[in-house]
């Protein structure tokens, strides 16, 4: 069987992220904001009509207000919001996406700011980020996307493509199980988020670390 060119796979999972999107373009969400000084602010979310609007503003309204306002990540820790997407089986799947505000290499918006609001894929040990980026002079593939990763340093670690296998051996060395694959079938940059949930879970769990156990997937709140 022939493998899926990645650049096939990234439309792929553009075009499955963007039939979410405008399924939710112009509805309001339960959703939250968290404030510079860390406290959690409810109420209702307009998410942006593409990948990148995301990163750079949110039309939040309090509860109890009756005026939105848009806020940039400058402003904000992050926001979060509950979502209702088709999952790879054509069912609908209820969860929570949470954004954080992070300081990153390339803006998401050409000259525009580079502190955006970066999706949170993955909370543990290492928690892992990802940041799309427009590429406009390429019509058939708009976006990049770039990985960031949060140490339990609290130090964010950019992980590009061309530097994936090396990075990665690096961080995920404690565990041999995980680190020997880097680069073989399923353990490919794409995969990243399933492999920091898995050291996570090795990470917590203590078990034989030349032994490969696969995370279960949780439901973020």
């Amino acid at each position: 069987m022939m493998k899926q060119p990645r650049v096939a796979v990234m439309l792929l999972l553009l075009t499955v992220f963007c039939f979410n999107l405008n399924a939710q373009r112009g509805k309001s969400l339960d959703g939250y904001i968290l404030l510079k000084d860390g406290s959690r602010v409810e109420g209702k979310c307009k998410i942006g009509s593409s990948i990148t609007d995301r990163e750079v503003k949110i039309s939040f309204q309090r509860k109890g207000d009756k005026k939105k306002r848009v806020y940039k990540p400058k402003e904000l820790l992050g926001y979060g919001y509950e979502s209702t997407e088709i999952d790879d089986w054509g069912r609908e799947e209820t969860r929570w996406i949470h954004y954080e505000t992070i300081k990153v290499d390339y803006p998401a918006k050409p000259f525009g700011s580079t502190t955006v609001f970066v999706e949170r894929e993955v909370e543990g040990t290492i928690s892992l980020y990802c940041h799309y980026i427009e590429v406009r002079n390429n019509p058939k593939n708009p976006y990049r996307y770039v990985y960031y990763m949060k140490m339990e340093t609290g130090v964010y670690k950019k992980l590009e493509e061309e530097s994936f296998k090396r990075t990665a051996k690096k961080t995920f060395k404690d565990y041999p199980a995980l680190a020997n694959r880097i680069g073989k079938k399923d353990f490919l940059y794409r995969n990243l988020d399933r492999m920091v949930r898995d050291f996570n879970y090795w990470s917590v769990n203590k078990h034989d670390k030349n032994e490969y156990r696969v995370a279960m997937i949780e439901k973020s709140e």
